[in-house]
């Protein structure tokens, strides 16, 4: 089924931006998918494309295609990244991630 162990347990988070009360945006949750990956280094060729773009990828997980369910964002260990790149390798899809300032109490709805 994977090429390598699967090592890596992560949630596919789906939010949206809303207003609160005041009229202050803030991130709602609208679903999340558990899901375990593979966790791999990110090549020197895409380091080197990520810095040249000013986005710096701190993490590349690596899943089944047909898990994947176009959310922008991944919770790994109570650390909330938003995934900036998708790249499709057959059965497989790639996500690199980049770390946010978001945390889990940030997000209405989300425990």
């Amino acid at each position: 089924m994977y090429p390598n162990a699967p090592n890596i347990r992560m949630n596919l988070l789906t939010l949206e931006m809303v207003p609160n009360d005041i009229g202050v945006m803030s991130y709602q949750y609208v679903s999340k998918k558990e899901v375990i990956g593979i966790n791999f280094s990110v090549s020197s060729r895409k380091y080197y494309e990520s810095k040249r773009s000013d986005i710096r990828i701190d993490v590349a997980v690596k899943i089944q295609s047909f898990i994947y369910d176009n959310s922008k964002y991944v919770d790994i260990g109570n650390v909330i990244y938003k995934i900036e790149r998708t790249y499709s390798v057959g059965q497989f899809i790639e996500l690199y991630l980049v770390r946010t300032s978001i945390k889990k109490g940030d997000i209405n709805g989300y425990a």
